[in-house]
């Protein structure tokens, strides 16, 4: 008798060692489990989520459209990247983009055949010679000799010609005939109404892509703005070609 409270003692011990005893498990019901067998096999499955289509792309317009021997592109028809620059001859900012980007963007794209660079016109009102410096464009161009214009409009800026037109287009003339431009047949395409409206419907076309300024560039669809430099062109041009 005397070991009695030991052994009620190590009983007490053992008790509170295990822990709690756990309850009974619950039962189920045949029913319960064809239920629940019933819901597992077949998980409801979420309602298609509504999307929207993608907005349609503005049609590209016909009279912007390249060929494969259009006298104002430059660089291999068939890139896979095409860059087409808006630019004003007076534009203080197209000429930063040639003095500072083009050469580069020649260099590393256009001469690899990863770009093609075509240059359509945007002459804006504030700038008064810059209407008859496009027209200077379009009549080189038919005489195959749009980029040699090019560069000569942006280099004698402010030099030898800007802003007085009825001055301007004597000078023009004279540019023109100094870089092998025949001058009957480019003053006459400099008088003629329809080189002018050819430029008025190249501006209208830019402004349905959404040009409103210049330099703008629109690359493979995607709207560049202002005279930007060198590495904004590379990180758009790359992630195109990595596409």
């Amino acid at each position: 008798m005397k070991h009695l409270p030991v052994l009620i003692i190590l009983a007490a011990l053992a008790l509170v060692g295990c822990g709690t005893p756990a309850p009974p498990a619950p039962t189920v019901s045949a029913v319960e489990q064809r239920q629940t067998s019933a819901a597992l096999s077949e998980r409801p499955t979420l309602a298609p989520v509504p999307t929207t289509p993608p907005p349609t792309p503005r049609p590209f317009p016909q009279v912007l459209a390249t060929s494969a021997d259009d006298p104002r592109a430059m660089g291999d028809p068939n890139a896979p990247v095409t860059i087409y620059e808006f630019t004003d001859y007076e534009c203080p900012f197209c000429k930063q983009f040639y003095a500072e980007t083009r050469a580069q963007l020649i260099t590393e794209y256009v001469e690899t055949g990863k770009v093609r660079l075509v240059a359509r016109d945007f002459p804006l009102e504030i700038h008064a010679s810059a209407m008859l410096a496009a027209v200077a464009g379009h009549c080189a161009a038919a005489q195959q000799n749009f980029w040699p214009m090019y560069e000569t409009l942006f280099e004698t800026h402010q030099v030898e010609w800007g802003g007085v037109p009825k001055r301007d287009r004597e000078t023009l003339i004279d540019l023109a005939t100094q870089i092998g431009i025949e001058p009957v047949a480019f003053t006459a395409c400099l008088d003629d109404p329809a080189t002018e409206q050819a430029v008025q419907a190249e501006m209208q076309a830019a402004m349905q892509l959404g040009i409103n300024s210049t330099p703008n560039f629109m690359v493979n669809g995607t709207l560049l703005r202002g005279s930007l430099p060198i590495g904004s062109f590379r990180q758009l041009i790359d992630s195109l070609l990595a596409e």
